[in-house]
C-alpha cells in the first residue's frame, strides 16, 4: 500500500476512529489508486519512494480539508464551485505536477531523448555533389 492511516495521523496530529477513520481508510484506497494509475505502477509489491509517500499523504490531507461537493474554491472575492452528485475524486493539478518527474523513473524510463546522426569527427568532402538535370 502506498501509504496507511498512520502516516495520516503523524501528519494531522489526530486519531481517527469510528465514521472518521473509515471515510479516512476510503480516502487512502482512493489516492492510492489515482496515484499509481497517474505513475502507471502498482506498489503491492515494492516500496514506494518516500517523496512519492508524502505526496500521497497531502492529497489524502486536501481531500479531508475539502467539504464534500466543493470541486473549486477561492478565498479571493469568495467563488466557490460545487461537482455533482457523482463526482469523480481527482488529483489536484499541483500533485500531479510533483508526481510528473516519478512517472519515467519508477517504469524504468527516462523520458524522450535524441541522438545524433552525423558525426562531427568525420571530415566534409570538398567534391560538390553532382547536379541532376531537371526534367
Amino acid at each position: 500500500m502506498l501509504m496507511s492511516v498512520t502516516d495520516i495521523e503523524a501528519r494531522t496530529g489526530q486519531v481517527y476512529e469510528g465514521a472518521q477513520l473509515a471515510q479516512v481508510e476510503a480516502y487512502v484506497m482512493d489516492v492510492t489508486a489515482l496515484v499509481e494509475d497517474f505513475l502507471d505502477i502498482s506498489f503491492v509489491s515494492t516500496a514506494p519512494p518516500v517523496a512519492v509517500r508524502a505526496i500521497a499523504v497531502r492529497e489524502v490531507m486536501r481531500y479531508l480539508n475539502t467539504d464534500p461537493g466543493v470541486a473549486t474554491e477561492h478565498i479571493g472575492d469568495l467563488s466557490t464551485g460545487y461537482a455533482g452528485a457523482g463526482a469523480i475524486e481527482v488529483l489536484a493539478p499541483a500533485t500531479e505536477a510533483a508526481l510528473r518527474r516519478y512517472r519515467s523513473r519508477l517504469r524504468g524510463r527516462r523520458g524522450i531523448g535524441s541522438i545524433q546522426l552525423v558525426s562531427r569527427y568525420i571530415e566534409p568532402t570538398e567534391e560538390p555533389l553532382p547536379e541532376e538535370p531537371l526534367p
